[in-house]
């Protein structure tokens, strides 16, 4: 627009002088004796551009000023998401650590649950002898001890536990026949039992209700006993 008003002016410049040319054509300029008329008309319009141009000018500095300030806005919240972005991370990293703490303090509670077995011949044992319960909560029992029902495998491991037991008290092992009447399986390994010791007359499934196995009096021998029965037990590490 700012050439457009300065080409007008540069033609009405032109056109108020007028010139002719000699013989040598040298240019002679003539005066124009509409040039002071001329430049009282243009006056006004280039008072007119001088104005357009400083709102030009005004305009850029505007548009430098919103410019500036959107980028410091974009800067500000930039530095915020950072902030919040090490808050999470550290909330985080916080989390993290209370979880391991939390990890730490259940393996220390499962330690202190855990029943200090003693060895007897080959195995690591612990008998029970002053809680009395079912043959199922005696199972959970040992398993949060970090053990299971004792697995008799051969007389010699029975041998070896008699002088612990007491003789007047009778103990859960793992054997039983839950699943089919007279197929006693082992708890632990869930096949058939490697060693059987029956007292005599036994087993005989009385009242028919007699699914697991304790064992007690001289020689600790066998017996099938209603499971829902309490009675003390015996339980085997599963480390050696």
């Amino acid at each position: 627009m700012l050439f457009l008003l300065r080409a007008i002016v540069v033609l009405a410049l032109l056109h108020s002088f007028g010139h002719t040319q000699n013989a040598d054509d040298q240019l002679v300029i003539k005066v124009n004796p509409c040039d002071s008329y001329c430049f009282n008309v243009l006056k006004p319009m280039l008072e007119h551009i001088s104005i357009m141009q400083n709102r030009w000018e005004e305009c850029g500095a505007m548009k430098s000023v919103n410019a500036s300030d959107r980028l410091d806005k974009i800067e500000q919240q930039l530095l915020a998401q950072q902030a919040i972005q090490a808050t999470n991370a550290a909330a985080i990293q916080e989390n993290k650590q209370n979880l391991t703490d939390q990890m730490k303090s259940i393996e220390k509670y499962k330690r202190e649950l855990r029943k200090p077995f003693e060895k007897i011949g080959s195995g690591y044992y612990y008998i029970e002898n002053t809680m009395k319960l079912s043959w199922f909560a005696a199972v959970h029992t040992c398993h949060r001890y970090g053990g299971h029902l004792l697995e008799l495998n051969n007389r010699e491991e029975l041998d070896a536990l008699i002088p612990k037991l007491h003789k007047d008290y009778s103990y859960w092992i793992d054997i039983n026949d839950l699943s089919h009447e007279n197929e006693f399986l082992s708890m632990t390994t869930g096949l058939g039992a490697e060693f059987l010791n029956w007292r005599t007359g036994e087993p005989n499934n009385a009242q028919q209700l007699e699914h697991c196995v304790n064992m007690f009096g001289a020689g600790f021998q066998m017996n099938d006993f209603k499971c829902g029965a309490e009675t003390y037990f015996i339980c085997e590490s599963f480390e050696e």
